[in-house]
């Protein structure tokens, strides 16, 4: 508990002096500050605390969450709704669709992963009921678009994957 107590001011510190430096010439660019603590709500109350304190331009929540799921949605939870409203709230490498789905009601605008890309390389479309797996020859001859906000067909996207067009 002590080294995450320790990592915690280091990132605190890291922040502030990062933060000076970019408000000397932000260039239109903004600059979020992370969220740390790992599942330990008093770390976390104490890194809301500090950051919303500067003039950070957004929020993300970093580190780790514990194991996916309850613990996830239970930490985000608590610290969601203590971060400015007027500012966007952005968590760390989770962006599958059932942890997005929780998250947003909890006040999370928008999240980053690598696995989207990461099924996609094999083939993998993300997708409301089911994920379709695009390489599998039945979508081949399948002419209608896969989903009503992607106006191509499931044939076209088969070929574009077979052809490895990326």
């Amino acid at each position: 508990m002590q080294r995450l107590r320790e990592s915690v001011f280091l990132s605190h510190r890291w922040e502030a002096r990062s933060l000076g430096e970019h408000l000397k010439d932000p260039r239109q660019q903004a600059m979020y500050a992370v969220v740390h603590g790992g599942t330990d709500r008093q770390l976390r109350q104490l890194s809301i605390d500090y950051l919303t304190s500067l003039p950070f331009d957004g929020f993300a929540m970093g580190g780790s969450f514990g194991k996916l799921g309850d613990e996830l949605v239970d930490i985000i939870g608590f610290m969601a709704p203590q971060l400015p409203k007027d500012r966007p709230n952005h968590l760390l490498g989770i962006a599958d669709l059932p942890s997005i789905r929780k998250c947003v009601p909890l006040g999370v605008d928008t999240f980053d992963s690598a696995y989207p890309s990461r099924v996609a390389r094999h083939g993998c479309l993300l997708g409301e009921p089911h994920h379709i797996k695009i390489a599998n020859s039945q979508w081949a001859h399948f002419h209608e678009p896969v989903s009503p906000y992607l106006p191509y067909s499931a044939a076209y996207l088969h070929h574009l994957f077979k052809a490895k067009v990326r």
